[in-house]
Parts: structure tokens; C-alpha cells; sequence
């Protein structure tokens, strides 16, 4: 299971929406994310708060990220909410071997939200295998 963690920057603007940070102490003004399906980026780096990893490449592999085809359970109560929600997403390698370290992720205009290390990475996919990420096993949380 990944735990992941938020992007430094979505962390600040998540702050500025619900502080005083507008003009004369409103809280502050919030850009939407994409309207489209939320994707999942793997890399082959580790992602950090402030930077994204490196995407893996290849055959089999869709570059930007693969979008999330349901949605999720809404937190409630700070809970956290788990991904993928109702199937498993997988990717079959045809090509050279991935090292898979960490996972981002992105809306639909590749903005950064989450991201966080896969337990046992970096995880190695030969040629012809296949990396699946089973239902609920991203957790993102922990305000």
C-alpha cells in the first residue's frame, strides 16, 4: 500500500482558500482543478513534496498518467480516502524493465496533488509482466 502525502504547492493553496489571506482578511480565492478524470503517474524517482519523480516510459505505459475510471469514497470526518475505488489498474510492460518507486497524483491537466513512495520500491516490472494497483491500495490523508 502507498501512503502518499500532498504537493507542497496544492498545500498552500489549500491554506490561502481557507485563511485570511485575501484582501482586508477574507480567505483566499480557489483555481479548480481539471474537470476531467484524475490520472496515476508512476516513476521511476522519488517523488517528493516539492518535486515530481521521474515518469517511467515504455511500451504499455501511458505517458501523463492513467485516469482513475470511478470515483472514490468521499472522506468523512477526516477520513481517508482510498484508491482505486471499484476496479484494480494495471500496466503490462513491453519493453525494457520499469523500476517503480513512486506514484503522483495529477488532474486532468497534470497539476500535481498527491503523491507518495510504494511500500518495497523500487518495485522491478520485466518485459511482459505487469504492475497492478490494487483496489484501495492509495491512501491519501492525514490532515
Amino acid at each position: 500500500m502507498a501512503q502518499t502525502a500532498i504537493d507542497a504547492a496544492m498545500s498552500s493553496k489549500m491554506l490561502n482558500v481557507v485563511l485570511p489571506t485575501g484582501a482586508a482578511g477574507v480567505p483566499g480565492t480557489w483555481t479548480a482543478l481539471g474537470a476531467s478524470a484524475m490520472k496515476l503517474k508512476l516513476t521511476s524517482t522519488l517523488s517528493t513534496g516539492s518535486a515530481s519523480g521521474t515518469e517511467i516510459t515504455g511500451s504499455g505505459y501511458t505517458a501523463g498518467g492513467t485516469a482513475f475510471a470511478s470515483q472514490c469514497t468521499a472522506s468523512s470526518a477526516g477520513s481517508n480516502v482510498t484508491m482505486p475505488a471499484v476496479a484494480a489498474m494495471s500496466w503490462t510492460n513491453g519493453g525494457s524493465a520499469w523500476s517503480i518507486v513512486s506514484l503522483e497524483v495529477t488532474d486532468s491537466a497534470a497539476l500535481r496533488v498527491w503523491w507518495g513512495a510504494w511500500s518495497g520500491q523500487p518495485i522491478a516490472v520485466a518485459n511482459g509482466n505487469t504492475f497492478q494497483v490494487a483496489v484501495a491500495a492509495i491512501s491519501a490523508g492525514g490532515f
